[in-house]
């Protein structure tokens, strides 16, 4: 009768830990996988198209406008009393100071829209991310902004500039 040697019984321990520890680490690649296509597919793939004359169709003319640098096209899409505290000349300067949302990596998503009569609440979330560690950061936050129907259409009724209030440099 053989009887195992010492070494062999460890033997096969180690050789029993080594694919465990292969399972482990192919279990986290396929879990790592499989979250990063759920947050792909999660994503909306580009910009929903809103019903004509919606709130939510003039915001996104809005911010497109301040998106492409259309100034002009952004200062027309807000209310007269907004357009009363900031000329086109004002506007042209804090859309300069504001540049810098531009460039960043940010998306806006609409979250809901209340409408009472000839005013509207958008919800809006804004994700902003950032490269570095292991895929970056995301960093979200939520906001309104508010709307006021004049001549039957929506205009923006806060001194804005792409989606930060500019109302303390006025």
């Amino acid at each position: 009768m053989e009887h195992p040697s010492p070494d062999a019984g460890s033997s096969k321990r180690a050789r029993a830990r080594v694919p465990r520890a292969v399972l482990v680490a192919g279990g986290t690649i396929v879990a790592l996988i499989g979250l990063s296509l759920v947050v792909v597919l999660a994503a909306p793939k580009g910009p929903t198209a809103y019903p004509p004359g919606s709130p939510e169709a003039a915001f996104q003319a809005f911010y497109v406008a301040f998106e492409t640098g259309d100034v002009e096209g952004a200062h027309a899409l807000l209310s007269s009393s907004v357009k009363g505290q900031m000329t086109l000349s004002e506007y042209r300067r804090l859309d300069s100071d504001q540049a810098w949302q531009r460039h960043g990596d940010r998306r806006v998503l609409l979250l809901g829209a209340d409408l009472t009569d000839d005013r509207a609440i958008l919800r809006l979330r804004l994700d902003e991310f950032s490269q570095g560690g292991l895929g970056g950061n995301r960093y979200s936050s939520e906001r309104t902004i508010r709307l006021v129907r004049e001549g039957g259409t929506w205009l923006i009724d806060e001194p804005i500039v792409g989606i930060e209030n500019v109302a303390y440099g006025l």
